[in-house]
């Protein structure tokens, strides 16, 4: 897994996670969420290129 981070026009800092998947890269990450922001207080949860709630992530992440 690989970490990414990329600057926003507010200056915080947005991290994402990703899989590479067969060349591809897919937002994943089954520990906590694959996309964050904190000075947007951003969460996104992501399987595997899939976006998904933190409540069904919870219920998915231990079978990735």
């Amino acid at each position: 897994m690989t970490k990414y981070s990329r600057e926003e026009e507010d200056g915080t800092k947005t991290y994402i996670h990703a899989e590479n998947c067969g060349g591809v890269l897919k937002t994943h990450n089954n520990k906590t969420a694959a996309v964050t922001n904190k000075g947007q207080k951003l969460k996104e949860y992501y399987l595997y290129g899939v976006k998904m709630s933190k409540d069904e992530w919870e219920k998915k992440r231990k079978w990735s």
